[in-house]
């Protein structure tokens, strides 16, 4: 399969996940899931077996702990990329501010050098498809492709 058909598939899959009610640390379909429960959940679907468990974690773990735990995730499983390069497919990393951890992921929707759509768990509002918006964009830190997405096709 090439590059093209695995970024459809994922945003595919990622839409699928739209209506999954918010449940921490949760990653069922239309079951529950928050920001990472959706990335893992497609990953399994679209690459395969997720590549380590996931440990537990507090609904304030980033403001209890400075671990880079997230972030530090990406970098060893995905591949990173620039914004510039950061297309349909792709996982965005956003800080809510610039002095906390990493603490929300979402997969984006068009690329980001356009008006970008991304899918995310979202606490009172479960999974759903948003604008990024200026208020996105400025929480933005890193951009990440899935591993098997590793060309820069569209």
């Amino acid at each position: 399969m090439n590059d093209f058909n695995l970024r459809r598939r994922v945003v595919r899959e990622a839409r699928s996940w739209i209506g999954t009610p918010y449940v921490h640390q949760a990653s069922v379909k239309m079951q529950g899931a928050d920001c990472l429960g959706l990335v893992r959940g497609v990953w399994r679907k679209c690459i395969g077996d997720e590549p380590q468990k996931t440990p537990e974690y507090t609904p304030d773990w980033g403001e209890v702990s400075q671990d880079e735990t997230m972030m530090t995730a990406a970098q060893k499983w995905f591949l990173p990329i620039s914004r510039q390069e950061a297309l349909a497919g792709d996982i965005i990393l956003f800080r809510w501010r610039k002095t906390t951890i990493v603490k929300h992921v979402g997969i984006l929707t068009s690329p980001l050098r356009q008006t970008p759509h991304f899918i995310h768990a979202y606490e009172k509002s479960g999974v759903v498809e948003t604008t990024l918006g200026s208020h996105w964009k400025s929480r933005i830190v890193a951009c990440f492709r899935f591993p098997s997405l590793n060309s820069s096709g569209s």
